[in-house]
Order: C-alpha cells, then structure tokens, then sequence
C-alpha cells in the first residue's frame, strides 16, 4: 500500500503551461486542474506564479524535488534541506509518453519551482505572493 504525499508545487507564469501538460500526460485524471490557482504580489493580474497544492502519488512526489524551510527567532526563512527530484527520470517518462520537451526545459522548470510539503499559506507568505483576485487555491 502507497502512502500519498502532500505538496505545495509553485511555479512561475512562464513554466506554467509545461507544468500543466506534464501532469496531465503523465497522468490523465489526476493531473486535470493543476497550476490553475493564479498569484501575484498584490492579487491583481497578471498572475507571477500559479499553484498546485494537495496530495500527490508517491510515484510523482519521488521525481519532484522538494525544500524544507523554516523561520529562524526574527521570522527569516531558512531552507533547511532539500531534494533535487529527479528531472532526467521525468523528462525520460515525458518522451515515452510523446511529449515533445527538452532536458532543458524539464530543468528550467524545477530550477524555477518552489515545492514544499508547507500549507499553501504558509509557502505564500513566505514567497510574498497572494492568489489573484478570484482564484481559489
């Protein structure tokens, strides 16, 4: 029996559109609706970064990488650990699957990405980003 994992997956408006046909070619059903939830610095258009946040295949969360922040006694944050994922397993099951992407692109993507296991809230506010006006995480 598999145990899901949570994350909170933000990614910039420019990485946004692969994030999204990744998740859904790699994974039909589960993948629909991901990085739809817009964000900025002021909660106007347009939207910076857009979000995914819940539980992810144990599959899935391996291949992504992954940041453990916490605040120090003045309220910084620190990133305390960190795992790379592993964007050369994810771009080698994205050609399988006929993606037309690049090793490049693929890292471009989790060199831009914030991934934490932090309540969406908590990793909004520490990357000083609100959702746009109207959008639900």
């Amino acid at each position: 029996m598999s145990l899901w994992s949570f994350r909170t997956m933000i990614v910039t408006a420019a990485d946004a559109p692969l994030a999204r046909s990744i998740a859904e070619t790699l994974s039909p059903e589960g993948g629909k609706n991901m990085w739809l939830a817009g964000l900025s610095a002021d909660g106007t258009e347009p939207a910076t970064h857009y979000v995914s946040t819940g539980a992810i295949s144990p599959e899935f969360a391996a291949l992504m990488p992954d940041q453990t922040w916490e605040q120090d006694e003045d309220g910084n944050w620190t990133m305390t650990a960190s795992t790379p994922g592993d964007p050369v397993a994810l771009f080698n099951l994205c050609v399988a699957a006929g993606m037309a992407v690049t090793q490049q692109e693929i890292d471009d993507v989790f060199a831009n990405s914030d991934v934490t296991e932090q309540d969406p809230q908590v990793a909004l506010g520490r990357l000083n980003l609100v959702p746009v006006t109207g959008d639900a995480l």
